[in-house]
């Protein structure tokens, strides 16, 4: 089977990609991207997505279908955590391939169960045109929904973050939220920050940002140089 033409294969590094793996849907989503435009159905009426969301944090998840025990779990969650969603200035909205009835009927269903108000719109995508168009359909896990996928949107609706979970693993609304909080806070402070940071945690200085006397002009002794190229700001100094 070919896979590469046979220039690529003579340099020293090459990649073997299958034919089947070229894309075959319209937008390839990547870090820094304008979010496309979509015009949708939800159990808020319908949505033309930019004038929705932009302007403000966007959280926007895609589940497989309704009336599905995983999807239940994620949407109650949601619902749960929505007020600290909102006061990080954050919008959520859900987008499967089930009808508008069904979803309606469904998200009913979930706040009846759960005891809970379900106060974000989850929009309807029959048929799939849009999701197929996103790439949230991944055929090689399950052919005739989308997948779990994730991406956080800013107020210029910019993509800056996406995350995708296969059908059978549900995700978790806290990382979620930790996750927009962490690009808040590069926003805010233009730092960086460092693995398994929670909100209110030390920050680093990005690499080559810089030197230590420009560091103390910036922080004064609120900032620690543990070697050339990690150095780390009290977050009392940005907060």
């Amino acid at each position: 089977m070919k896979y590469w033409s046979a220039s690529a294969r003579a340099a020293e590094n090459w990649v073997e990609v299958p034919p089947g793996y070229r894309k075959s849907h319209a937008w390839t989503p990547q870090i820094g991207d304008i979010f496309p435009n979509f015009n949708v159905p939800s159990t808020q009426g319908k949505i033309a997505f930019h004038n929705w969301a932009e302007g403000g944090w966007v959280y926007l998840f895609s589940h497989p279908s309704a009336f599905s025990p995983i999807c239940t779990t994620e949407l109650a969650s949601m619902a749960m955590m929505l007020q600290d969603f909102e006061d990080a200035g954050v919008s959520v909205a859900a987008i499967s391939m089930s009808a508008q009835e069904e979803t309606a009927r469904w998200v009913a269903d979930v706040e009846d169960t759960f005891g809970l108000d379900v106060d974000f719109p989850v929009m309807s995508d029959p048929g799939g045109r849009i999701s197929r168009e996103m790439g949230l359909i991944h055929s090689k896990e399950a052919a005739g929904c989308t997948i779990r996928k994730s991406f956080i949107i800013d107020p210029s609706l910019k993509l800056r973050m996406m995350f995708d979970y296969p059908t059978l693993v549900g995700r978790s609304s806290e990382e979620a939220l930790r996750a927009t909080l962490a690009l808040q806070a590069v926003d805010r402070t233009s730092l960086g920050v460092p693995a398994d940071w929670q909100p209110g945690d030390d920050l680093l200085a990005r690499p080559n940002d810089f030197a230590d006397p420009d560091m103390d002009t910036r922080y004064g002794d609120k900032w620690t140089r543990m070697c050339d190229y990690l150095k780390v700001v009290d977050a009392g100094a940005v907060n």
